[in-house]
């Protein structure tokens, strides 16, 4: 994630992005997790007792990528919210019959870390706490109450594929539980990434991440794909952009929403020469994979591409190779 969305994730309140609503909690469609954006993939609630949301950063096919999701070694997490007086010998002991259901009668054999991660977890425990539950690449599984980190479980990734499987797996707590979670988020389709092409020429510039803080648009370079860009600085930039690193920059600001599939009044800053003008994107409902950038000065409409998973996936290649 860019430096500058990282910053901006965490400085501003979890109530300013926009939510999806479950019962009478709210999820954050975007939310971080130990420096790591995620984006809810669904939500759903269990028995009165708590609901739940899954949190990734790549896409699912629906309820038969359970499994996948569950074994898969990336960054992902759980939310927990209570919502019912729920005793700490109650939620270990879902957690525990959960294990049990997962392995097929094996948690046993992860004993070692079932307790190492139920000792987490506070003894005291009130209505409408928020739990999180977060896997990292670096194999662990991190454990917060609210806004506290309670702690983490380390070298946890066959842990973590039980525990996951509670919910994801083949014998899950609760099914439609299951496909709450799995089913596919259908989020705000301007949302996500995107490739940016010159205009003149079609060759690919650089990719731009949209996202919201309090129902606004903002956009922030990701990456510049020609290599000897990687470290460019906007040196025609003004304010606080001036001399910054074009990689995290934000040139998308303050887009309102018109309707579903369009944003206007913002801000775009052009990154070759420092101009700042109107603009205005939106998506044509029969094209959710081509966003129009109309800004002042621009010569027209531009047309950007969403960026795809298995995009995702070879940009992530190529970002390897060494010439």
């Amino acid at each position: 994630m860019n430096r500058f969305l990282h910053i901006v994730l965490l400085s501003v309140t979890l109530s300013s992005f926009s939510q999806t609503k479950v019962g009478d909690i709210h999820f954050n469609d975007i939310d971080v997790f130990e420096k790591a954006e995620l984006m809810l993939n669904g939500a759903g609630e269990i028995e009165r007792l708590y609901s739940i949301g899954l949190y990734l950063d790549f896409e699912v096919d629906g309820v038969e990528d359970g499994l996948k999701v569950a074994n898969k070694d990336a960054t992902m997490a759980l939310t927990i919210k209570t919502i019912s007086d729920i005793s700490y010998d109650e939620l270990t002991g879902i957690i525990r019959n959960g294990l049990e259901r997962a392995t097929d009668g094996n948690s046993y054999l992860l004993e070692d870390q079932i307790r190492d991660f139920l000792k987490l977890f506070p003894k005291n425990i009130s209505k409408y706490e928020i739990f999180k539950i977060v896997y990292t690449n670096d194999k662990k599984i991190v454990l917060y109450k609210n806004k506290e980190r309670l702690g983490a479980v380390a070298n946890s990734l066959n842990f973590k594929q039980a525990l996951f499987k509670i919910w994801l797996g083949d014998n899950p707590v609760d099914l439609n539980l299951k496909e709450d979670l799995l089913g596919t988020y259908d989020t705000n389709p301007i949302l996500g990434e995107w490739k940016a092409y010159d205009k003149e020429t079609g060759v690919a510039i650089n990719i731009v991440q949209l996202y919201m803080i309090k129902n606004n648009v903002f956009g922030s370079i990701q990456q510049m794909l020609r290599q000897s860009e990687r470290d460019a600085v906007c040196y025609e930039c003004e304010g606080d952009d001036k001399n910054q690193p074009v990689e995290g920059l934000v040139i998308l600001r303050n887009l309102k929403n018109k309707n579903e599939f369009k944003y206007t009044d913002g801000q775009f800053t052009d990154i070759r020469n420092g101009k700042v003008s109107d603009c205005q994107i939106w998506i044509d409902e029969d094209d959710l994979n081509t966003l129009n950038v109309k800004y002042r000065g621009g010569g027209g409409v531009h047309q950007w591409k969403r960026v795809k998973k298995s995009q995702k996936d070879n940009r992530e290649d190529f970002r390897t190779v060494k010439f």
